[in-house]
C-alpha cells in the first residue's frame, strides 16, 4: 500500500468546551468562536489540500469538517466510530462537578495517560482502551476501503490524546489538544503511525 497522509483535526469551540464541560457523545454544536477556527482550518486545508474529508457523526465535528472544506469539492465520509470517548455519567459536567458526585480518586484515575487499570471507565462510559480500539479500527477500515492519500480527519480531543499517546508511547503526560489543532499522521502497511508528534502551526 502507498502511504496515506492524514492530517486530523479537533472540532472547533463549544459551549460546554468554553465552560469546561466534558462532552463525551452528547452532541453539542460549535459556538461562534468555534466556527471562527473552522474557518481557520478552512485556510490551512487551502494550502495542504487532501483529496477527501472523514468525520465523527457528531455536529461539532462534522460542522467543522464541512466548513475547513468548503469550496475544496472533495468528498465527506462519515462514520460514527470516530466519536468522543463514550463518557456516560460524567458527560455534561465540570470537573469539580465529577469530584464531588463520584470522588477525586474517579477523576485522578480517568486522567492517567497510561491507566494500570485499562478498563477504567466513568459510570455507564467506555474505556479509554475501547475507545482507542473503535478509532482505529474506523480510521483503518476507511483508509482502506477509499483510494483517496490524502484525508483530512474531523475528531475530538479525547480521541485525539488516544491516538497521539498511543503512537508516541514515551509522552507521559497528557498532550493538550486545543480545538482546531491539527496533527499529522501516515498510514501504510504497518498501520497508523506519526513521524513528528508536534501540532502543526497556522493563522
Amino acid at each position: 500500500m502507498r502511504e496515506k497522509t492524514l492530517f486530523i483535526f479537533r472540532h472547533g469551540e463549544t459551549d460546554w468546551n468554553k465552560a469546561g464541560r466534558f462532552q463525551g457523545n452528547t452532541d453539542i454544536p460549535l459556538n461562534e468562536t468555534g466556527r471562527r477556527q473552522a474557518e481557520a482550518l478552512r485556510r490551512f486545508f487551502a494550502v495542504n489540500r487532501v483529496d477527501a474529508f472523514m468525520s465523527s457523526d457528531l455536529s461539532r465535528a462534522l460542522e467543522t469538517a464541512k466548513i475547513a472544506g468548503l469550496d475544496h469539492s472533495v468528498p465527506l465520509v462519515v462514520d460514527r466510530r470516530l466519536r468522543e470517548t463514550s463518557l456516560g455519567q460524567a458527560e455534561g459536567l465540570t470537573r469539580e462537578e465529577i469530584v464531588t458526585r463520584m470522588g477525586a480518586d474517579v477523576l485522578e484515575h480517568w486522567a492517567e495517560v497510561f491507566p494500570p487499570n485499562p478498563d477504567f471507565r466513568f459510570p455507564g462510559g467506555e474505556s479509554k482502551a475501547e475507545h482507542l480500539a473503535r478509532l482505529l479500527e474506523g480510521i483503518e477500515d476507511v483508509v482502506k476501503k477509499h483510494p483517496y492519500e490524502r484525508w483530512g480527519i474531523a475528531s475530538h480531543g479525547g480521541a485525539m490524546r488516544r491516538l497521539i499517546h498511543h503512537l508516541s508511547p514515551d509522552m507521559d503526560s497528557p498532550v493538550m489538544v486545543a480545538n482546531g489543532v491539527v496533527y499529522e499522521m501516515r498510514f501504510d502497511d504497518r498501520g497508523l503511525h506519526m513521524p513528528d508528534p508536534t501540532p502543526k502551526r497556522f493563522d
